[in-house]
């Protein structure tokens, strides 16, 4: 087979991440990474068009993810219908979840594994649930169509527009490739960026997952900090890398908004945990505030389990002109990245 080029990025608030996955017949090698500081967010494009010139990328196709509170994700229950009628169904239905008119989003659907089952099939047989489970997911169409038009205005080609925490999972599951144990559990995956905490419980290679995301996260952590060493953001930023000095007063610091995110994790997985009658076995930690200080303290407290980090680069080669102390030192914050990439595996 001809070898395929898809690039994922993930346009951060505080970074952008750029991950180049090649398929041949030979597997997937990571061909191409990048990771950015976004100092002035007002040149993003100028930035974006930057980065890809100096990578020197050949390939212009790019898988994208939006995220945030201009997106939607439920599990919803259904009645067992085949196909063509859930699509039917659902054109009317989808009104009933979206802050928003549909015809203001894009709005797509699919069928969900069914607790203890195979993927949901219709109709029911003798026996059979009448019920059957569906993810519904959109995005307000303003939001997406800024997205692709910025990513257009450099010269790239937007071929996939993702959710963040699908392209964690994605990640997650090429990683289980090269590790097959980390395959056999059901596992939390928490992704702890500047602006929000993106959650997805799953076990690898089935549809036994839940998503959503939590706006407590490394900015809050950083102001917290700040407050109480007396420092600007900046300094307050670099302290909580760095955790030279000072540390259990950054831990006091931020003391209560572990808790709050603890609690939000909780609820998310006695969601899971009720709706799929499986328990969280696993928590695995991603992203550039994954090393806050205290934070895996108060998860092992909580869950009564420790919490692990993971490098979704690990069992990918490396081809191109990657630097392996590069992806390695920024590996915390590869996860989307990488994700997206992968959907090269699809097309």
């Amino acid at each position: 087979m001809s070898s395929r080029t898809l690039l994922g990025l993930d346009i951060g608030s505080r970074y952008v991440k750029a991950a180049e996955l090649t398929e041949s017949k030979g597997g997937l090698a990571l061909t191409g990474w990048v990771r950015a500081e976004v100092t002035q967010p007002e040149g993003l494009a100028d930035m974006l068009r930057d980065i890809v010139t100096r990578a020197g990328w050949k390939g212009k196709r790019v898988a994208t993810s939006v995220s945030g509170r201009n997106v939607i994700v439920r599990y919803i229950t259904h009645r067992r219908v085949p196909d063509a009628e859930l699509a039917a169904s659902m054109k009317y239905e989808v009104a009933k979840y979206l802050p928003f008119e549909p015809e203001l989003g894009y709005v797509d659907w699919e069928r969900l594994e069914e607790p203890g089952g195979a993927i949901a099939e219709a109709p029911g047989g003798p026996g059979q649930s009448t019920e059957m489970r569906v993810l519904l997911a959109a995005a307000r169409r303003d939001a997406v169509d800024d997205h692709v038009a910025l990513l257009e205005k450099i010269g790239l080609k937007p071929a996939i527009v993702d959710v963040d925490s699908f392209a964690l999972c994605n990640a997650f599951e090429l990683r289980a490739m090269a590790s097959p144990s980390m395959a056999e559990k059901t596992s939390a995956l928490l992704d702890i960026g500047a602006l929000k905490t993106s959650v997805a419980i799953m076990k690898p290679f089935s549809s036994y997952y839940f998503t959503r995301e939590i706006y407590v996260a490394g900015n809050d952590f950083t102001g917290e900090i700040g407050r109480a060493l007396g420092t600007d953001a900046e300094s307050a930023e670099q302290a909580k890398r760095l955790q030279v000095d000072r540390v259990d007063e950054m831990k006091a610091a931020i003391a209560t908004l572990l808790e709050a995110l603890w609690h939000e994790v909780r609820l998310s997985f006695d969601h899971f945990e009720e709706q799929y009658e499986r328990p969280v076995e696993e928590i695995w930690l991603s992203g550039g505030a994954s090393a806050t200080p205290g934070l895996a303290d108060a998860l092992q407290a909580g869950f009564g389990k420790a919490p692990s980090k993971w490098d979704p680069t690990e069992g990918l080669p490396l081809g191109g002109e990657v630097n392996s102390a590069d992806i390695k030192g920024a590996a915390a914050q590869a996860a989307i990245a990488i994700g997206l990439a992968s959907r090269v595996k699809d097309e």
